[in-house]
C-alpha cells in the first residue's frame, strides 16, 4: 500500500510538472500516519518546501512556520506546501497560502478522518464561540462544505488511513506561456523589461512609461499571483532611474502587503547598477526616496508618485484624497482574493473617478506568474472559499413583493446557489470581507443570515449577530476589569462606558453587515430590510437592534432615518479607513427605551467633552448631526424649551 501511495504522489507530481499546474493531496486519518507519508516523500524529493502547522512536527528539509505566521509567506514561492490543519483551520489561511506554490508543485493538507472531521470542534470554533453560547451550540457546517468540494474538484487526491480513496489525476490542457516581446521603442531601461515574466508585465511597464510625461492615475487589477506587486516595484525603479529627484509614497494597510513591491524595486535597481540604501520601509536611491506609509498617515502627504497597494481595503474617500496629493498615481487591487473584492471596488471607484473627471487608465492582468491559467487547485480554492461569488442577474425589483428570508446555514450545500448570491452582494458592498466571514456564518452560534429576495433571487443580504443575555461572570469581568466579551460589541460598550452591569442582560440583534444588490441602490430596499429585522427581533422578544460602523455622513443619515440613535463613538481613528467607529441603537420595548434615555444623556455629555480631545479632528458635520439629533429628542419629549 505504501508503494501505491508513493507511486500515486509521484504520478501527480509528474502531471503537475507536465501542465505547469499544482495538485492537492489530502492526508486524512491518524496524524502520525499522515506524517509518515510526508516524511517518505521528502526523503527522495529535492525542492523548496514550506511547512505550516498549528502544532509543529520535526520535518527534514523544510522551512517551518506556525500557522499564525502564515502572512510571512505572502509573496514567496515554493515547490511544495505542507499545511497541517488537523487542530485548527481558518479558511483565510488557505486563501493566503495556496498561491505560494509554483506550477509543477504539490500541496499536502493534513486533516482528521473526513467523517470525523465534519463533526469535530477545532481551535477555530473556540475562537468564534461567544458568550452565552457553549460548545454544543456550535454549528459544524463549514467543514462539511469543505470536504464536499474536495470530492467534487479535479486534481485532488484523498488518502485516508493509508488508502487512496480518491485519485487526483487530471488530464489538463497544456497552455504555453506567450513569448515575451519587448517593444523596440522604450523609455525605461531595457534591463527592467527583461525581468518581466509575462507579456502583461511588459505591457504594464510600457503604460507606466507615460507617467514620465503625463499626469494621470493607473488602476491596476488582477487576481492574486499575477505579478502585479512585482511589476509595480519594477515600474517604480524604472521611473526614479529616469528623473533627477523624486518622492514616492507606497501606501498599504500593512507593511507586509508591500514586501514584494520593495523586493522587486531592489532587484530592478541592482539590474540597472543603481546603488541604494534600504532602511526598512524606506529606500534611498540617487536623489530619490521611496517610502511606505499607512493609509491614514498618508492623508496629507504630498509626493511625485503615489502607489496604493490593496486599494480595495482602503476607504474610497481616502483613496480619492490622494488625487489631491499627487498628479501621478497607481492604484492596485486584487479582483478576487482573501484581501477583498477588487472587482466591485473598481466598479465603484472608477465611477467616482469619472464623476470627478480625473484622468485615469485601467489595466488588468490575467496570466498567473507561478502556474498555468487552467490550474485546478485555484479553481477549487475560489469555489470553496466563495472568492468568485457574485450577485444574481436581476432585471427588475418591486419593493412590495420582496420576501424576507431566514437562510438556514445548516443547508449550506443544498442552498449553494442562494448562498453564492448572498455573499456576492456582501462582497460587492463590503471591501473587508474574507473567507473567514463565510466560515463564521456557517458555524458561529451567534451569527445568522437574513435576506430580501425577489423571484427567488437575493436583492439584499444581512449578516446579524445575536448579542447579550450575558452571565454574571462576563458582566463582572467587563465592569471591573474591562475584559473584552467576544461577539458582544454593544453590551460590552454599554457596561464599560455607562457603568451598569445590568446592560449585559439585555438581548439584541446587531446588524454586522447589510448590503443591497448594486443595481438597485436608492430604492428603499435597505430601509425595508432593516424594518423586517426589527419585526423579527420584536417577535423574538429582543430588547434592541443596533449596528457599529465607520462614521460617515451618508451612513449616519441612513440609520437615523430608520429610527436609530448614536450611543458611542470610539475616541481613536481606524488607521486604514480614517474613520471613528460609531454605534447606533433602536429600542424595541418601553423598558429598554427608558435605559436608552439615560445612556443617550451620558453619551452626549461625554461626546461634547471629547470634541475638545480626543475627538478634536472629528468631522464637524457629523458632530452637528449627533448633537442636533439629541436636541430634537429633548424638544420632542418636552424636556428642552425652544425659543
Amino acid at each position: 500500500m505504501k508503494m501505491q501511495i508513493m507511486q500515486h504522489i509521484n504520478e501527480l507530481l509528474e502531471e503537475a510538472r507536465k501542465y505547469n499546474e499544482r495538485r492537492l493531496i489530502v492526508l486524512s486519518g491518524e496524524r502520525t500516519q499522515s506524517y509518515k507519508i510526508v516524511r517518505e516523500f521528502l526523503k527522495e524529493y529535492e525542492g523548496k518546501v514550506a511547512y505550516v502547522a498549528y502544532i509543529e512536527e520535526n520535518l527534514p528539509f523544510v522551512e517551518s512556520y506556525h500557522i499564525k505566521d502564515c502572512d510571512k509567506l505572502l509573496g514567496t514561492t515554493y515547490d511544495i506546501l505542507i499545511m497541517d490543519i488537523y487542530h485548527s483551520f481558518q479558511p483565510a489561511d488557505l486563501g493566503k497560502l495556496y498561491g505560494i506554490v509554483r506550477g509543477g508543485g504539490l500541496i499536502f493538507l493534513i486533516v482528521p478522518r473526513l467523517e470525523e472531521w465534519k463533526n469535530m470542534l477545532n481551535r477555530y470554533h473556540y475562537h468564534i464561540l461567544t458568550p452565552p453560547y457553549n460548545e454544543k451550540d456550535v454549528r459544524k457546517n463549514f467543514i462539511r462544505w469543505f470536504v464536499e468540494k474536495m470530492w467534487k474538484h479535479d486534481g485532488i487526491a484523498i488518502i485516508e488511513d493509508g488508502k487512496i480513496i480518491k485519485r487526483g489525476n487530471f488530464e489538463s490542457r497544456l497552455i504555453k506561456r506567450k513569448k515575451i516581446e519587448i517593444p523596440e521603442e522604450i523609455k525605461f531601461d531595457r534591463k527592467v523589461y527583461e525581468i518581466a515574466i509575462t507579456q502583461e508585465q511588459v505591457d504594464f511597464l510600457k503604460l507606466a512609461e507615460e507617467l514620465l510625461e503625463k499626469n494621470f492615475a493607473i488602476v491596476l487589477k488582477a487576481n492574486r499571483g499575477r505579478g502585479k506587486s512585482s511589476v509595480i516595484g519594477m515600474a517604480i525603479a524604472a521611473l526614479i532611474a529616469k528623473v533627477e529627484k523624486a518622492k514616492v509614497i507606497v501606501i498599504a494597510p500593512n507593511r507586509k502587503n508591500v514586501d514584494e513591491i520593495f523586493r522587486f524595486l531592489g532587484i530592478s535597481l541592482d539590474k540597472m547598477g543603481i546603488e541604494y540604501k534600504n532602511r526598512g520601509g524606506i529606500i534611498l536611491a540617487k536623489n530619490s526616496m521611496v517610502k511606505f506609509m499607512e493609509p491614514f498617515d498618508a492623508y496629507n502627504e504630498k509626493a511625485d508618485l503615489i502607489v496604493v497597494d490593496e486599494a480595495a481595503s482602503i476607504a474610497p474617500h481616502i483613496l480619492l484624497r490622494y488625487l489631491e496629493n499627487s498628479d501621478k498615481l497607481i492604484y492596485s487591487s486584487t479582483i478576487h482574493g482573501y484581501e477583498g473584492a477588487g472587482r466591485s471596488f473598481s466598479i465603484r471607484f472608477l465611477k467616482r473617478l469619472r464623476e470627478m473627471k480625473a484622468p485615469f487608465k485601467e489595466f488588468e492582468m490575467e496570466e498567473p506568474i507561478r502556474y498555468s491559467q487552467n490550474d485546478p487547485i485555484e479553481k477549487w480554492v475560489f469555489d470553496t472559499l466563495l472568492l468568485d461569488a457574485e450577485p444574481a442577474s436581476i432585471e427588475k425589483v418591486e419593493l412590495g413583493k420582496l420576501e424576507y428570508e431566514k437562510i438556514d446555514m445548516n443547508k449550506v450545500i443544498e442552498l449553494e446557489s442562494k448562498i453564492r448570491q448572498f455573499f456576492g452582494i456582501l462582497i460587492m458592498a463590503h471591501y473587508k470581507n474574507n473567507p473567514n466571514d463565510f466560515a463564521i456564518l456557517c458555524d458561529a452560534p451567534n451569527q445568522v443570515a437574513r435576506a430580501l429576495s425577489y423571484d427567488e433571487k437575493i436583492v439584499c443580504s444581512m449578516q446579524i449577530a445575536i448579542e447579550g443575555k450575558l452571565g454574571r461572570k462576563d458582566c463582572d469581568e467587563t465592569y471591573y476589569k474591562s475584559v473584552m466579551i467576544p461577539g458582544n460589541i454593544i453590551p460590552q460598550v454599554l457596561i464599560r462606558h455607562y457603568r451598569k452591569k445590568r446592560y449585559g442582560k439585555y438581548r439584541g440583534m446587531r446588524i454586522v453587515r447589510i448590503a443591497t444588490h448594486p443595481d438597485f441602490f436608492g430604492r428603499g430596499i435597505g430601509s425595508y430590510a432593516v424594518k423586517m429585522v426589527e419585526n423579527e427581533a420584536m417577535q423574538a422578544g429582543m430588547d434592541y437592534i443596533g449596528v457599529s460602523f465607520g462614521a460617515t455622513i451618508p451612513l449616519l443619515k441612513f440609520w437615523m432615518k430608520n429610527g436609530f440613535v448614536p450611543i458611542h463613538v470610539t475616541p481613536t481613528v481606524n488607521r486604514v479607513s480614517g474613520e471613528n467607529s460609531l454605534i447606533v441603537m433602536k429600542p424595541l420595548n418601553k423598558k429598554f427605551e427608558k435605559e436608552l434615555e439615560s445612556i443617550r444623556k451620558d453619551f452626549v455629555k461625554r461626546f461634547m467633552l471629547w470634541l475638545i480631545e480626543p475627538l478634536r479632528d472629528f468631522n464637524s458635520n457629523l458632530s452637528l448631526m449627533i448633537i442636533d439629533s439629541y436636541k430634537r429628542e429633548m424638544e420632542n419629549s418636552g424636556l428642552m424649551k425652544t425659543t
